[in-house]
């Protein structure tokens, strides 16, 4: 025989400092098992299995130690007839110092599951007493069955078997976590899935490998929850047959998981998830019942999310979140009486992100509507509705894109069908920019606002005067002034150039007379 097992570091170390803590199991060539008594010491054994095992006891003569039975240690082994074809076992070793009132040993392993006592009773020859006695003595045996996972009790009693003269120890058997136990034993095989994806016609093609031989494999589709929920969808795998199976789908969602086994009992299953990070699938399955005006959602998937309704603003893809309306939910969530109107959505936050769903947003009309026309000095709202609704305003001051601070409500009462509109009188500085007029149904639960901004009501006479009435007369008193200026100095300018323009004439008329004179001495 030979051992393949390793111990882990730490058990090793606590083996080497004393401690008794099992190691790795043990991984041996054959299946064959028996008793081993140490050279010279003649012993025959036989094999006792019972449900309860309660043999009587004697009490020990002042001349037998209770030190008889020294030391108890137990293993794991696993026997492999060949590669993968293995069976876990439990190796017990004795040891006793003997003595003339010793006829022999019983070693019993107890499973705590099924309360089955397996037991090997060993008994010595008489001639051995002779070489062997007041000497220790190991005595092993290595054919007890064990089931993973389980704890067992292994006793060591001596025959006859005195009250006070008895070793019993627990142990801890392996499971497929175990790397011995996992690459050996079949169930714990649970194979290797891979997959290829194809969207279009909506199927998975998975490859198995790495399975326990001679031994056909379940394959299948499940949402994971707690456990992993059957869809129907499954196939088996034959030990002769192709190791890929197709398999199809109906919806992509996180939770969709692939999973495969081998045929045998208990055996180790593995899942392959592939989907898990396709949050965005889970908002998808919002319904609406118009009768009882009912909006709920259930999760596909297992998924812890805070639900709550919002409102779009127009100006931007914002949604501003309805008052009470939020829900820590893995579960159904429901609101009652809820506005089918396209600007209503849903929004759905976890730790890592937030998506928002508008079920109303595609393929709905909206059930009202509300639009504004500014007069003189006055707003108009006009309200158009196809159910008998009730309404209210308010004035609000928008002090961020996604913000407005209420100001005053604008009460608006009415339970009719069509349109009906209300006039409101605001002052100047309410008509602007910055103000916004809110309005929503008061006669549901949960109802959207709609919000018209940039309010520009038409001036009055009076407004308008008084606004332009300053520049008017600025220019006014301009030109009045430039024209003064001009006539004044027109005349300076005239008054100036007058002397100058009577020496001229009178020098021209000097002239013209002494011309004449001249002319008139020379004809006479």
């Amino acid at each position: 025989m030979y051992w393949k097992g390793r111990c882990n570091r730490l058990s090793c170390l606590l083996i080497i400092l004393g401690l008794n803590i099992p190691c790795c199991p043990a991984v041996e060539d054959s299946t064959k098992c028996g008793l081993r008594c140490p050279e010279g010491l003649q012993c025959k054994s036989k094999n006792m299995t019972f449900s309860k095992h309660n043999r009587p006891c004697r009490e020990r003569s002042s001349s037998l130690s209770s030190k008889i039975v020294e030391d108890l240690k137990i293993f794991t082994v696993v026997k492999c007839i060949k590669e993968r074809q293995c069976s876990i076992y439990l190796k017990v070793k004795g040891t006793l110092t003997l003595d003339e009132h010793i006829r022999g040993v019983e070693m019993c392993s107890i499973s705590v599951s099924t309360s089955q006592y397996q037991c090997v009773v060993v008994k010595f020859s008489k001639h051995a007493y002779k070489k062997f006695t007041a000497h220790p003595v190991e005595i092993e045996y290595d054919c007890f069955s064990a089931v993973m996972a389980e704890y067992t009790y292994v006793t060591l009693k001596t025959i006859p078997y005195y009250c006070d003269v008895l070793l019993k120890q627990e142990h801890p058997v392996g499971d497929c976590t175990n790397k011995e136990i996992g690459r050996s034993i079949p169930s714990c095989m649970a194979g290797k899935l891979d997959y290829v994806l194809n969207e279009k016609q909506k199927t998975l093609s998975i490859q198995v490998s790495d399975i326990a031989e001679d031994h056909a494999y379940n394959v299948r589709l499940c949402h994971k929850w707690f456990t992993c929920e059957d869809l129907g969808i499954n196939a088996l795998i034959k030990v002769h047959d192709s190791k890929e199976v197709t398999l199809p789908y109906s919806e992509i969602l996180p939770c969709l998981c692939i999973e495969g086994w081998s045929v045998l009992p208990d055996a180790r299953r593995v899942q392959l998830c592939p989907f898990k990070n396709y949050m965005a699938e889970l908002w998808n399955g919002i319904t609406y019942d118009h009768v009882t005006q009912e909006l709920a959602w259930e999760p596909a998937c297992p998924v812890e999310v805070s639900v709550n309704l919002c409102w779009m603003t127009g100006s931007s893809d914002h949604c501003t979140d309805l008052q009470d309306s939020l829900h820590k939910v893995r579960q159904k969530v429901r609101y009652s009486r809820v506005d089918p109107h396209p600007r209503l959505c849903v929004k759905f936050t976890t730790d890592d992100a937030f998506w928002i769903r508008c079920p109303f947003a595609s393929g709905f009309l909206p059930v009202w509507n509300m639009s504004t026309d500014g007069q003189l000095g006055k707003l108009q709202l006009t309200v158009m509705t196809q159910d008998k609704a009730e309404f209210k305003m308010a004035l609000c001051n928008r002090t961020t894109s996604h913000e407005c601070e209420p100001l005053k409500e604008l009460h608006v009462t009415a339970n009719t069908i069509g349109a009906f509109s209300r006039v409101f009188n605001l002052s100047h500085e309410e008509c602007g920019s910055n103000y916004c007029v809110q309005g929503w149904r008061t006669d549901i639960e949960y109802s959207v606002r709609i919000q018209l901004c940039d309010i520009m009501c038409k001036r009055n006479s009076t407004i308008t005067s008084s606004h332009y009435l300053w520049p008017v007369a600025i220019t006014a008193i301009l030109l009045i002034l430039v024209t003064v200026a001009f006539c004044i100095g027109y005349m300076f300018c005239r008054v100036l150039h007058q002397p100058y323009r009577k020496v001229f004439l009178h020098s021209t008329q000097s002239s013209k007379r002494t011309s004449m004179e001249v002319q008139g001495t020379s004809l006479f």
